[in-house]
């Protein structure tokens, strides 16, 4: 029987829109309301899903077209149709008598795996991506795109401030919390969708379903509804990922702590919250929670907020916590927690003395840890609870792979993307070796930091010969024209050769600032080559040039 899929009324005034992204193509299996095409209206984009299960039969309107409301979009065949075509986990498992042995197999659909997975296809391989939970992983859903868009609006909440010193007033914001969840969460869809779109344009196979690893080259995956199917594969790449890790502290359990995946999930606000742990994690959380009217408090055992970073920019972060009244506890031990009338009660010891800290919500930032679990089981070898890899990213059994963060090396997911490309290139037989030296850690709080390269205790523990380059924000026009001056750009400058070693920026766009000093570092350009290229007047990065030239002395407006 054929059915229609038409497009939809959204709104009371649309009356036609633009065909924006097939998921699907023709041929293909669907599933009751699966988002098969994205619609574009001058206002919102809409998703237009399957009305039955069935095959899609054909598409009438391709991406471009504008199409009215009501309008038949495609056909769909279902009932008898649909029955006589196999499903992805029959032809995986060899149900249809077929036996299928794929070039690569990779578990774990975020950022690692899905990008290994398209590059492994885009190589002429075979590749089946198999992933129990949302596409994406940790960073779409629980991590970098939620937290990047609730920081996005905490900026909006400081803005009457910034524009009161333009002479421009309006009332102090509103916050419908639940509404702003809601946005967060049509963002993720979206991105989602988009994931889906690139597997499907690479026809890389999608097994829903936990991928456990049974030997070298199988895989056994068990599906939402309970079945087994055996995944065979000449290649393995594992982008299983991590999960947050929970400190034992007496009473934390009872107390019913969040993570970032309850943080984010949740459509009220806490009223008050005790964060344990300020790595960028925890530091973006109470850089998002403070504006928006919680009380935060932010503990941390080492003696800076963002240790291991440069102490020059987590100072400069701290003052502007501080300022968006945080309370900041470094050198501080949480000893234990209870609850008192609903409220959570953290005992706390620092250099001062024992301090108690009341919050109506625990956060817990404290990192997180590689999911490596089975990978014990097969024989894989482990260094410190992480998954040992070389710079192919091949773990000790040479048909296993691993990618992001299960191997511990770094937990960040444009690190993890480029492992799941020199994975799936080594996969299938290209030369390919990962190279650390230009992977930016960017942290997204007010103002915003970023860095690439060695920090003064890296340069000092590889005995390299330094001078410092150092430029203010507040001293560019561009940023006095924003009203965003704190912070400044940070160089080291080899002296033997004038190779710039690392740079390091705290300021407004510092996660986009960060780029050039990204192929700087890449190109091991000297000082000399970069002063010589002409930076645009007046424009943020003019801060990385007279960094660069006063690490040589040569500063012009310093």
């Amino acid at each position: 029987m054929k059915k229609e899929i038409i497009v939809p009324k959204a709104g009371l005034t649309m009356t036609e829109a633009t065909v924006g992204l097939w998921l699907v193509s023709e041929g293909d299996a669907v599933e009751k309301d699966q988002v098969v095409l994205e619609l574009a209206t001058d206002k919102i984009t809409v998703e237009v899903t399957a009305p039955c299960d069935g095959i899609m039969v054909s598409i009438l309107h391709q991406e471009g077209e504008t199409v009215a409301t009501g309008e038949c979009l495609a056909m769909m065949e279902t009932e008898a149709a649909e029955a006589e075509r196999p499903s992805a986990s029959q032809a995986a498992s060899g149900a249809t008598g077929e036996e299928k042995v794929y070039d690569v197999a990779v578990i774990g659909a975020g950022p690692g795996g899905y990008v290994a997975a398209i590059r492994a296809a885009q190589l002429g391989g075979r590749v089946v991506l198999i992933e129990r939970n949302d596409l994406g992983g940790t960073c779409l859903n629980t991590g970098c795109i939620p937290t990047k868009t609730l920081l996005r609006a905490a900026e909006f909440v400081k803005m009457p401030k910034i524009a009161a010193e333009y002479g421009v007033f309006f009332e102090k914001p509103q916050v419908d919390y639940s509404r702003l969840i809601d946005y967060k969460d049509r963002v993720v869809r979206k991105l989602q969708n988009g994931v889906a779109g690139l597997l499907h344009k690479n026809k890389i196979e999608l097994l829903k379903g936990l991928g456990t690893l049974v030997d070298p080259h199988t895989i056994e995956v068990r599906t939402e509804d309970r079945k087994s199917h055996r995944i065979e594969a000449r290649h393995i790449i594992v982008a299983s990922g991590s999960r947050p890790h929970i400190p034992e502290i007496p009473g934390l359990k009872e107390a019913g702590p969040m993570t970032s995946t309850e943080a984010l999930a949740g459509k009220e606000r806490p009223r008050s919250v005790a964060i344990i742990g300020a790595g960028a994690i925890g530091c973006e959380f109470a850089g998002m929670y403070a504006p928006l009217g919680t009380e935060v408090t932010l503990i941390e055992s080492a003696d800076q907020i963002l240790p291991g970073m440069d102490r020059d920019l987590a100072r400069v972060l701290a003052q502007s916590l501080h300022q968006e009244q945080v309370r900041i506890l470094t050198s501080a031990t949480v000893t234990r927690i209870g609850i008192h009338g609903g409220r959570k009660i953290v005992h706390v010891e620092t250099g001062q003395g024992s301090q108690t800290i009341e919050a109506d919500a625990i956060l817990i930032a404290t990192g997180r840890r590689p999911d490596v679990e089975q990978m014990r089981e097969l024989g894989v070898r482990l260094e410190g609870g992480k998954i040992a890899v070389d710079d192919q990213m091949r773990t000790s059994i040479p048909s296993i792979y691993a990618v992001g963060d299960v191997t511990g090396i770094e937990f960040l997911a444009h690190a993890a993307s480029a492992q799941g490309i020199v994975a799936a290139e080594a996969a299938m037989g290209r030369p390919s070796t990962m190279d650390y030296r230009t992977v930016a850690r960017c942290i997204y709080t007010s103002p915003e930091i970023a860095s690439v390269g060695l920090n003064e205790r890296q340069a000092k523990e590889q005995g390299r010969e330094y001078r410092i380059g150092k430029y203010a924000f507040e001293a560019n026009g561009r940023a006095l024209t924003y009203g965003e001056t704190a912070g400044f750009v940070k160089v080291l400058r080899d002296t033997r050769y004038g190779e710039i070693l690392g740079i390091h920026i705290i300021g407004p766009n510092a996660s986009e600032l960060i780029g050039e000093a990204i192929m700087a570092v890449h190109l091991e350009a000297t000082a000399e080559e970069f002063a010589l290229a002409i930076h645009p007047h007046p424009a943020l990065s003019e801060v990385l040039l007279e960094a660069i030239l006063a690490s040589m002395g040569r500063g012009i407006h310093s």
